[in-house]
């Protein structure tokens, strides 16, 4: 991210949402790359004061990398791109949060990337975070928002019934000491939920330092072992190097899973359970279960059940400093859009199936790529996710949910006999008889669930891929595919919408048989001269496709010269990329200048006597030109995350 429109985008972004004096100081650090306090005061005009401060709530923010050097001892900046852009990303990452753990989490959350990173300790501390009469009336609530279930509305009566009892004698049925013990009781199991998840991790020095740094310092700190001098060349390239990994990675290790984790799954994730189940009782649902699980173990207790973790009451350590994990977060969007991806050939219960196979190798996965590039295309090898036990799935599978209804029959219908009839199947009674307690059993669910993932893996995008680990049946992943899957369907997008459905035919062509003459090109394209030749041009002037000379002879004439049309996706998508970071930096601009225009209207919708009583302090004018700039204001913004979904779709993912 060193482009000029990158780099605009991120000022911007620092400016919306720091202010003029991060803002001058990020794009002076944008321009000249690394700079020490000296020269960013002389470039940048400002105080020592005004300096000092600043650069410390950035480093605060992660948005400046700082370095001192061995030789010298100066401290060097330099900006953090890549933390300065997920600036704009943030609302989708709350509405993540908000979707999986709660209203609740997501305070947390939000909170935590508004300081940038803070100690647990200070966090208790935070008047935002204590919940209020009504959080505490619903504490129960929000902790099964925590831990991602739905229960049953039987159980919903019960804790009803007993936080009633609980409160009964308290006025108003509340008293300070409660609501002051309450508080600790939501946050530390809400950040245990997050660290859990991988969402949050913990603060160490050497993530305030860019990569290069860190590894310069490593390979240095490697280099001056005893054993390590004692090498000679390539054993001491490759120690050096293996060495060099090694210490980075304990180095810039945040993990905060350890010890939160159980089977793959964070503890206190428990299994969704549709509204239709709510007829039957908790219990019964649960002894169906184990019914099942102990046919499949041979008798063995489960060891996966949701009554073994109940609420955790440990705190967390008060003096971890934790931040947001955001390549964490990126493999959980990457997830949901591969899910949007199945969701359009797929049923809802093959998707929900998938989705669950997806929360599972996301538990596992730390980070979307080992590298930060993205290796050119045809160069980048197979990379399959951990791979995930059938059985896990199956678990993992609402009990309820109708996995027969949308897939073909599970035995091949049995032959009619001389009769002209169907042998009578075995029943019991005169009703058939599926599994323990009348549910479905456990050979049939199984067998549906693999059906359903089998669905998934077939062509042209082939979601899963099935194999077997010492004898067990797995499933798991191919990242690299479906990323590029969805690079190509991006910019196929933008070719149809920008060329027609005929330049998107013959994009489709060239990136299949690879490079053509013009005549070779129109026999496969079934497509007239005049026509291809207009398709081609345009393509060409807008950059996504290509001519290559070929000549015959040394003299390079015109008419002993073949010229070769190609497509180069990776060129395109630089390309589209750098279009994107202009066209989100021009709505941004925008928006600001819309703003700059009803500065003092805007100024006075957002006092707070007013907010929230617009209709009672403002005019009917007033009130349609406040319905007007919201209405701007939410296009503008739609379209920055729009273009964001392109953008994460062609570099991050």
């Amino acid at each position: 991210m060193t482009s000029q429109y990158a780099g605009e985008l991120c000022t911007l972004l620092v400016e919306d949402n720091f202010g003029e004096l991060f803002a001058r100081i990020f794009s002076t650090l944008n321009r000249y790359d690394r700079l020490s306090f000296s020269r960013l005061k002389f470039y940048s005009r400002l105080s020592n004061a005004q300096l000092r401060h600043g650069l410390a709530a950035m480093i605060q923010q992660h948005l400046v990398y700082h370095y001192t050097s061995y030789d010298d001892g100066i401290t060097y900046y330099e900006p953090n791109m890549q933390s300065a852009y997920y600036l704009v990303r943030s609302g989708k990452i709350l509405e993540l949060i908000e979707h999986r753990l709660g209203k609740y989490a997501a305070t947390v959350m939000s909170t935590i990337m508004f300081l940038g990173h803070a100690q647990v300790g200070y966090l208790e501390t935070l008047p935002a975070l204590r919940p209020s009469n009504s959080d505490v009336n619903r504490a129960s609530e929000e902790r099964d928002g925590i831990h991602e279930t739905e229960e049953y509305h039987g159980e919903e009566a019960r804790q009803e019934t007993e936080e009633h009892r609980e409160t009964e004698g308290r006025p108003n049925g509340l008293n300070s000491d409660y609501t002051s013990t309450e508080r600790p009781a939501l946050l530390h199991p809400t950040l245990k939920a997050l660290a859990g998840h991988g969402y949050i991790l913990r603060v160490r020095d050497a993530q305030f330092q860019s990569y290069a740094d860190n590894a310069l310092d490593a390979e240095r700190t490697i280099k001056s072992r005893p054993d390590i001098k004692s090498l000679k060349g390539k054993k001491l390239d490759e120690a050096v190097t293996e060495g060099t990994l090694e210490l980075l990675k304990e180095r810039l290790d945040g993990d905060l899973t350890r010890g939160l984790m159980f089977n793959g799954v964070p503890r206190g994730a428990k299994r969704r359970h549709t509204t239709g189940a709510t007829e039957a009782s908790n219990k019964k649902a649960r002894v169906d279960y184990a019914a099942v699980d102990e046919d499949e173990d041979g008798g063995e207790e489960n060891e996966w059940s949701d009554d073994d973790f109940g609420e955790d009451t440990i705190p967390m350590e008060s003096g971890i400093t934790v931040r947001i994990n955001y390549e964490k977060l990126d493999v959980a969007l990457r997830n949901r859009r591969f899910l949007e991806l199945a969701e359009r050939d797929s049923s809802p219960v093959t998707a929900e199936v998938y989705e669950s196979l997806l929360r599972r190798i996301e538990y596992q996965t730390a980070k979307c790529r080992d590298t930060t590039e993205i290796p050119r295309e045809g160069e980048e090898g197979e990379h399959y996710s951990v791979p995930v036990p059938l059985r896990a799935v199956v678990e993992d599978v609402d009990l309820f949910l109708d996995l027969a209804g949308s897939v073909g029959p599970m035995e091949v219908s049995q032959p009619i006999n001389r009769r002209g009839k169907r042998p009578l199947e075995e029943t019991t009674n005169g009703a058939a008889h599926d599994g323990t307690n009348g549910g479905q059993s456990d050979g049939n669910r199984t067998y549906e669930v693999d059906q359903h993932l089998c669905l998934l893996a077939q062509p042209p995008y082939s979601l899963t891929s099935k194999r077997m680990v010492s004898g067990l049946i797995t499933w798991t992943v191919e990242f690299r595919h479906l990323a590029r899957k969805l690079r190509h369907l991006e910019l196929e997008r933008i070719i149809e919408a920008r060329y027609g459905d005929v330049a998107l035919r013959v994009v489709r062509v060239l990136h299949d048989k690879g490079k053509l003459d013009e005549k070779r090109l129109q026999e496969i394209s079934l497509l007239p001269f005049k026509d291809l030749r207009q398709v081609l041009a345009s393509m060409q002037t807008g950059g996504f496709v290509d001519l290559q000379e070929v000549p015959r002879d040394a003299l390079r004439q015109p008419s002993k010269t073949i010229f070769l049309w190609f497509y180069d996706p990776d060129r395109v998508g630089n390309s589209v990329l750098e279009d994107t970071y202009k066209a989100m930096s021009r709505c941004l601009q925008r928006l600001r200048f819309e703003r700059s225009r009803l500065k003092e209207f805007l100024e006075k919708t957002e006092r707070s006597d007013v907010k929230g009583n617009e209709e009672r302090y403002l005019s009917e004018a007033e009130l349609n030109l406040l319905e007007q700039w919201r209405a701007k204001e939410a296009l503008l913004l739609g379209e920055v995350a729009r273009l964001d979904e392109m953008v994460a779709v062609i570099r991050d993912y």
